[in-house]
């Protein structure tokens, strides 16, 4: 018996099964490489091959929608035409692009937006494969009651399983917010993923315990082990259904009402929020729009989405943070520069307030959709009461802008500061004169109090949500909130632990903004608090 343990909480279910090891079969490529005229062609017909084959896909999937708007734009094609005109073959080039978008998506310090990189992943592995020979399943001789195990698994993946025959992932890469970890939690499978090199010590047919609650894989486990987690499985399986009851429900505290609000990145995420008892969305990134695309999106391409989210809450409170990106989150058409330390540089709000044109866009488009229910806006990355009164003049004028041409929108709209960085906490009293709520980001400001990068594992142990520091800003914040009277949100990881929901309803915060699958899990433990 072996145990394997990774730091990454995938979802929250346990599953025993046989391990279906996963090997995919490349085919060799055999076709000699032809002029560039021929490579390009070459590309041309599978790019149209896959383009067509995820057209059928998309019908009754919106991952694979989303996989239709990233195939057809013009900046995937334009990366593999370029390589290829320098010199590489199709396969060469397509893996070349491939490489270089991944590099993009992972460098991004959101996990959401990050763990996009699974789709450009996805796409090139589609356009390779009918370059070379066309696709093959490699998921025959999946049996019932399986748990797939995989160095990585992609959305095409998850199309070819049958999700209510199987019980589990395990996987060597992934994070909480890679495709599989979504599957996991949607379809309530147990999932292990991070385990890195480790996977390499289990074999197909090894008889498994994947443990989602602690992060563990079991390999062959004892007969006394086994039934030790029938039992606790049963349990579990009991709990999560009285969660399940509460979760449509309000919820109080002390007598006060408790809001638990979903983050969102699209409007299905949205659609999914509210169907699982969400009280709104309390993060929309908006990054998303920008960095699928080659090129900014316009302002009616904006007004499009925020407004169908705005008609998916349904009354629900909508709040869109404005563009966070910059250093780290390099959009190419943008021309960001490198930078020596992109955490402490041009991103976010400063962004935005140089490049006022592109900002004015958003803020209509954002103003506009607050004609269709309850929209706010929020601006990231706050250090300065100085920024924040820059960017609600901006506000004013496309306001006056919008009035001036007749268009509707709330006059009255609400706009919030992220507070995620320690000059944001100090000044928090100021700030919250100044604006209608806050909206706490603890990924980032953890981040900035310890002085610690989370990516970074050789100090990753520093970054600790529960420090005393970071316990001090968070109480900091709610209390200069409190005392102007404004509204004080969370949406970072430590909303969706709900080891942390007592400290944090004790601390004062009376609004969560959870991932989707962790809404039922608070509002059950707030509910028995």
């Amino acid at each position: 018996m072996k145990t394997l343990q990774t730091s990454v909480r995938a979802s929250e279910t346990i599953a025993i099964g046989r391990a279906f090891v996963l090997c995919r079969n490349h085919v060799e490529q055999s076709i000699t490489q032809g002029s560039i005229e021929e490579e390009k062609a070459r590309f041309t017909t599978s790019l149209q091959s896959s383009t067509e084959q995820i057209e059928a896909l998309a019908v009754d999937s919106d991952i694979f929608a989303a996989h239709l708007e990233i195939v057809q734009d013009e900046m995937l094609s334009d990366a593999v035409m370029e390589h290829i005109g320098s010199g590489s073959s199709a396969v060469e080039a397509c893996q070349a692009a491939c490489a270089d978008l991944v590099a993009m998506f992972e460098a991004l310090d959101d996990e959401y937006l990050s763990a996009r990189a699974d789709d450009i992943k996805d796409i090139f592995a589609r356009i390779e494969a009918n370059l070379t020979g066309g696709l093959q399943n490699p998921f025959e001789g999946v049996k019932e009651g399986d748990i797939i195990v995989a160095r990585e698994l992609l959305p095409s993946d998850m199309a070819l399983l049958d999700l209510n025959a199987i019980r589990g992932f395990v996987t060597a890469l992934g994070s909480t917010t890679s495709h599989v970890c979504i599957m996991a939690r949607n379809h309530s499978l147990a999932a292990v993923v991070g385990l890195g090199d480790a996977l390499e010590q289990i074999s197909s047919g090894d008889m498994l315990i994947v443990d989602s609650y602690e992060g563990k894989v079991i390999i062959n486990p004892d007969s006394q082990t086994i039934d030790s987690y029938l039992v606790r499985q049963l349990s579990l399986d009991a709990l999560r259904s009285e969660q399940q009851q509460v979760a449509t429900q309000t919820v109080e505290y002390e007598g006060e009402s408790v809001a638990v609000t979903a983050n969102a990145g699209s409007v299905d995420d949205v659609v999914k929020a509210v169907e699982a008892g969400a009280d709104g969305v309390g993060l929309f990134r908006s990054e998303f729009l920008y960095l699928n695309s080659s090129v900014e999106p316009t302002e009616e391409e904006q007004y499009h989405v925020y407004s169908a989210a705005a008609k998916a809450c349904n009354g629900r409170p909508l709040t869109i943070r404005t563009l966070d990106i910059g250093g780290d989150k390099a959009v190419p058409y943008l021309g960001f520069e490198r930078e020596e330390n992109p955490f402490l540089g041009w991103r976010a709000i400063r962004v935005s307030l140089d490049m006022e044109q592109m900002f004015c866009r958003q803020l209509r488009a954002i103003l506009r959709a607050s004609a269709e229910g309850d929209v706010r806006v929020m601006f990231p990355m706050i250090a300065t009461l100085e920024e924040l009164i820059e960017a609600k003049r901006i506000l004013e004028r496309c306001k006056a802008d919008l009035t001036a041409e007749g268009v509707k929108y709330n006059e009255n709209i609400k706009v919030g500061v992220m507070i995620e960085t320690p000059a944001a906490v100090f000044i928090a009293d100021t700030l919250a004169a100044n604006c209608d709520f806050f909206s706490i980001g603890t990924n980032d400001l953890v981040q900035y109090i310890m002085a610690a990068d989370r990516a970074n594992v050789k100090v990753s142990h520093l970054y600790n949500p529960y420090s005393e520091a970071v316990i001090r800003a968070i109480r900091l914040t709610i209390e200069s909130a409190q005392r102007t009277g404004i509204e004080c949100s969370m949406c970072g990881e430590l909303a969706s632990d709900s080891s942390a929901t007592e400290l944090l309803l004790e601390a004062g915060l009376r609004k969560f903004s959870v991932n989707t699958g962790s809404i039922a899990k608070i509002k059950y433990t707030i509910s028995k608090l």
